[in-house]
Formats: C-alpha cells, structure tokens, sequence
C-alpha cells in the first residue's frame, strides 16, 4: 500500500499551485487536477491501443493515453526526454501536469516531457463504484476484483512498465530521464530493472524499495516515534516543556482506548464532521501521512490543550485526517487500480497465491506471531489498534478477498528474478519526517543500484521535489536531470524546522506576548493580543496545504479565503478566531518564490480592545523571526515574536 494518503497530499500540494485554484469536483484532485482536456498547442497527445493481457489469453485492449509536451525552443535540437511518472498508484500522471511541468520548467527550452497514465488510471480508470466510497473493507476489496474476473492480475507495475516502453518505440524515443515520485519510485525501480538501457537518469523522489521491503511497513513505526521527538526538540517552546511528547501521545491512545471523545470540528475545507478520538482515528493521524507539517505542527500542543478541557484543537485534527478518506471520481483517483497494484505487486503477510479462507489462516498466525515477538511495532498503537485505522493505511488486511487466478507474474514480483538494476546514475530522496517512504526504505533502494545516492530532506515530508517552498530539491532534481551528477545537496540539511504551535490559548490575553523592541508603547496586554493575532492568521496560512477548497473556517469562528495567481497567494480573514474572545480580521500575502510573508490585520477582543498592526516573516528562515508594527488602543505597538 502505501500510497493512497500521501498521494493524496501530493494532489493538494500540486493543485494549490494552479492558477485555477478552486475546486470544481470532490476531492483533492477535484480542486486543482483536472482529467487530460485538450491537447496543448505545445504537446503532442495520443493514445496507443495495448493489449489487457500481452500473453493473448485474456482478449482486449486497453487504451494508454499519453502526452508529450515539446521543448519550447523549436530552433534548438532537443536534449533528451524527461518521463514523468505520478503516485497512488490510482493517479493519473497527466492530471498532474501543471507540477512536472512547473518542477521541470528551467530546462523545458531543450527537454521534451512526457507524462503517461498508467494501466487503469484516467481514461482508462477501474471503476469499481464500492471502492469509490469513504469506508473500505476487504470484503468491498475483493468483489472488485472479482468484477475484473481474469484481468484482476493484470494491471500490475510490470505490464505498466511495458506500455511505457510501447510508447517510447512508438514516437521514436530511445533513452530517457526518468523522475518518478511516491508510487512513480516503485514504477521506476521496475522500469529500470526490465529496461535498463533505456535510461540515461533516474530520480526516485519519495521512494521505498520494490525488492527488501517488509509487509509490515516496520519503518512508518520508527519514523513516528522519531519524528514528534524531533519537531519537539528543534521548537524552543515545545524543548523547554518537561515531559516527553512521544508519552503524551502514549497517554492520549490509552485514554481514548477507555473513554473515546467524540464531537464536531471543521476539517480542513470547513466542512463539519462528526468525528471520534480513539486509537483509530489517532493511528490515521500518526500515520496516514496525509496532513504533513499540520499534524506535527499542532498535535502535541492539542493533546496539551485537551488535557486543560479544550477539545477543539484535537478534534480538528481529527477532521482534517478524515477528509483524506473522502471519495473521489475514478477517473481522477482510482481506488480499483489501487488495490490491483497492491495485490499484485506488494509484499504481503499472507500467500497471494492461496485461496482466500488459507490467506485469513495466514493472516491471524503471522499476526499472533508479530504480536509475540514485536508488540511494538506499531507503538503508540498495539498491533490489534493499527488493524482498526483505515484500511488504506494499515494495508495489512487490505488484499485478503482479492482473486489472484493464472497472474503474468507470481505476485509480490514484478521484477523477474534475476534483473539488474540499470547502470545509470540514479538519485533517491526521502523526506526526514516521511512516514510514508521513509529514509530508511529510501536507503535500500538507493543500495541497489550501481551508481545510486541518497539525499534525505530535513525537517520535510512524502515528496519533496514537485511542490518545493524551500528551493533546495527542485534544484537539485534538475542539477541532476542536467548533469547526472547531485552537486551540491548541502541546503537538505538546511530546510526550516516545523514551527510548532506553542499552545492553544483559549484567551488572547493567556497568549506568549510579543518582545517590544525600539519605539513601543503598548502594554504587556496588548501585546499578548498582538501576538494571539498573528497566531490566528499563522493557523489558516498553515492550513493552506490541506486545504482544497479556496475556503476555511477558524479554530472557533470565523471565515478565510485564498486565491493564487503566478506562485502568489492572497488569504483573506473575516472575525477568524483562534481564541474564544479575538476578533481577526485583515489579508495574508505569500510570495511562494521568496518565502516572504506580510499580514495587515485588524483586531478586536471582547472587551472593547482594538488594534490593527503589519506583521512580515519570511516562510524560508531557520526559526522565523515575526517583525510586528502598528497600534493597540491608540498605544504605539514596536515588537518581534517566533512566526507562526
């Protein structure tokens, strides 16, 4: 598995980039990504006719459509062809476009780009309409399959890879540069092992290994141990705070097993949602992957504040990992092609060759036995806990109803045995704080191939190349398309801390007063508000990667809009409130080229105080410092606070 949450995520970061912005279907891809349209006047578009089974026993073909965008200066000789694969799997790559080709946009003068949707994506999607809904199950799971009949084996990684290279043959390509994320690695690792000589680069952004990897996924576990330590650790308040924040979320699984909290909170498009803290819901948090920097931002803090008798900042949370469960249409993520990848080519703890009730047997013997031996593999969760978050998640019952009759391959194979990996240069890069595809799993890809390096992105999550606010990965993935060589990766290790979000102030006057400097007349109140202000403005920009919508709502009130237009975002708030009693209101503008922020806000508290003050930070800086100016009750406000 692996893939559905995180490349959901990734389609929220792509779609925020378009210049369309809002949302038209449901969904993540529903916002920004939109199904193949027209054919540019730039690209060449067609669709090549394969095949459903090359072996000739199941008949029929399947449509792949394909899109190869020129490069843009038609007096230059082309340099080659990058080929871009997008994640899931169940995404369709050209739906994508707009972020390959804003990632590749230096080179486009003289580097062609082409994009092909995968077998069962797109035009050619699986639409199994019991996938396509919030709650799976592996009995849903497995009546898909059996709707597919014979080609239930047939839309694995392998033949996938074959049709790429149909393509290629087709309009005469010979070797390409490869850059695959999520999903698109694994694609990659097998398109390199069937066919090595094609290849002049490749790039593995966000990867795990199709060959070493463990059915049970033993390194999100690790990852989420590490992680919430670490963001603690790199936060001045969050360090200075006794206790250990891995406990407190040890504490908050316990507590939930006997006393669940259910409620109500906006998710991240502010819809409402009736939602329920329990081991579950918090397993899909810690490692659902979808929410990014938002889970590690405001997690500890949240559990702190439901232990003072403020449910609100959990319960968000909650929310916002729920609506990564949302269904979507097939042609724009594919829940069908999903699981028929994941049965077909992933490890498993169950023989996929046997009949389903022996795959159950298996199933409960391998997990009595992990049960035994690594209790806590999945800590802060039990074993039996981690069963219970969504299915797409926990992957470990996922394919345990689907048919698997006279497969092309034996499953958990794609790759023939025996296949090298191709000789040429290749890049591996994870994201520290990935639980997704970890570092570690990063590792034994990148130990595999004979001229492979790693690169692991501090402080960053799954993916880390198309949609990059800290202009260190994209530059190195086209250094490298470029030169075949890495160069200079030393700004990985340079890439921000997660801000953390001190606490969760119920009242503005409890929050951490900015630091007056030179010229300020306003009271250690004042600025507590100033301060709470920013902070109110500093959750909805956060909210921007998990938004896909254009729209939210605040912690307790109030409305906020985006718009971006040419790597510009605009927000703008109306009464938002972040504590019980602070009025916000006022405009947000991020520039996504430089990192520079200015907010121009309005307060107004309960009691009758009003300021209005410019706040500037700048998004890239290794602890942002927030320079803050303006007036509070007719009283000069001159002061600095930790951005939000």
């Amino acid at each position: 598995m692996k893939f559905l949450k995180q490349a959901r995520a990734l389609a929220g970061y792509l779609a925020i980039l378009c210049a369309t912005s809002a949302a038209a279907a449901h969904g993540p891809f529903g916002k920004f990504l939109r199904a193949s349209g027209k054919c540019p006047a730039d690209a060449l578009c067609g669709v090549l006719m394969r095949p459903l089974d090359p072996s000739g026993q199941v008949k029929g073909r399947i449509p792949i459509t394909y899109r190869l965008y020129l490069h843009t200066d038609r007096a230059a000789q082309s340099a080659g062809t990058i080929v871009a694969q997008e994640g899931g799997p169940g995404y369709p790559t050209i739906a994508s476009r707009y972020g390959y080709l804003r990632l590749f946009a230096p080179l486009r003068r003289d580097h062609d780009i082409l994009m092909v949707n995968a077998r069962g994506t797109g035009d050619s999607a699986i639409h199994c309409p019991n996938l396509q809904t919030v709650v799976r199950k592996p009995q849903q799971i497995g009546e898909c399959g059996r709707r597919l009949g014979r080609a239930s084996t047939l839309y694995g990684t392998r033949l996938a890879a074959e049709d790429l290279a149909a393509v290629l043959d087709k309009l005469g390509i010979g070797q390409v540069d490869y850059y695959g994320d999520s999903y698109g690695t694994f694609f990659g690792q097998v398109f390199s092992a069937v066919y090595p000589q094609r290849l002049r680069s490749v790039v593995l952004d966000g990867a795990y290994p199709v060959i070493g990897e463990t059915p049970w996924y033993s390194h999100a576990g690790e990852v989420v141990r590490r992680g919430f330590r670490l963001v603690c650790q790199r936060s001045s308040y969050c360090a200075s705070l006794q206790g250990d924040p891995l406990v407190r979320i040890r504490r908050l699984v316990r507590e939930s097993r006997k006393n669940p909290i259910h409620g109500r909170a906006a998710d991240g498009d502010g819809r409402m949602r009736d939602v329920t803290v329990d081991p579950g819901s918090i397993g899909l948090m810690l490692y659902g992957g979808g929410q990014g920097p938002v889970n590690y931002r405001d997690l500890d803090a949240a559990i702190r504040a439901l232990h003072d008798g403020d449910r609100q900042p959990l319960l968000r949370l909650i929310a916002e990992n729920n609506a990564n469960e949302d269904p979507e249409a097939a042609r724009f993520f594919s829940y069908g092609l999903f699981a028929a990848v994941s049965c077909m080519d992933y490890q498993q703890i169950y023989p996929m060759l046997a009949k389903p009730d022996r795959r159950h047997e298996a199933r409960d013997k391998a997990i009595a036995r992990k049960k035994e031996n690594e209790p806590g593999l999945y800590d802060p969760l039990t074993i039996a806990e981690f069963e219970t978050v969504a299915i797409d998640t926990s992957v470990l019952n996922l394919c345990l109803d689907w048919p698997v009759k006279q497969p092309p391959y034996d499953p958990g194979k794609p790759i023939p045995d025996g296949a090298k990996f191709t000789e040429a240069p290749t890049l591996v890069m994870n994201g520290e704080l990935d639980m997704l595809t970890t570092p570690a799993e990063g590792a034994i890809v990148t130990r595999q191939y004979p001229h492979g390096q790693q690169v692991v992105v501090a402080n960053s999550f799954h993916v880390d190349a198309i949609y990059d606010i800290d202009d260190c990965a994209q530059e190195i993935v086209r250094h490298f398309v470029l030169t075949h060589e890495a160069g200079d990766t030393s700004c990985a290790s340079r890439v921000k801390e997660v801000r953390l979000v001190p606490f969760f102030a119920r009242h503005a006057k409890d929050a951490i007063a900015a630091v007056p400097a030179y010229g300020n007349r306003a009271t250690r109140l004042e600025l507590a508000l100033a301060s709470a202000a920013v902070q109110t403005a500093g959750d909805a920009f956060v909210r921007w990667n998990i938004n896909y919508s254009g729209s939210g709502v605040g912690l307790r009130g109030g409305q906020w809009a985006y718009t971006d237009h040419r790597h510009r975002t605009h927000y703008v708030l109306k009464d938002v409130l972040w504590t019980e009693d602070l009025s916000v209101s006022g405009t947000l503008d991020w520039n996504q080229d430089s990192g520079a922020i200015r907010a121009n806000l309005r307060f107004q508290a309960k009691n009758g105080t009003r300021g209005r003050l410019t706040a500037a930070w700048n998004d890239r800086d290794r602890q942002a410092m927030a320079s803050l100016s303006g007036e509070v009750s007719g009283d000069l406000l001159a002061a600095t606070m930790p951005a939000p």
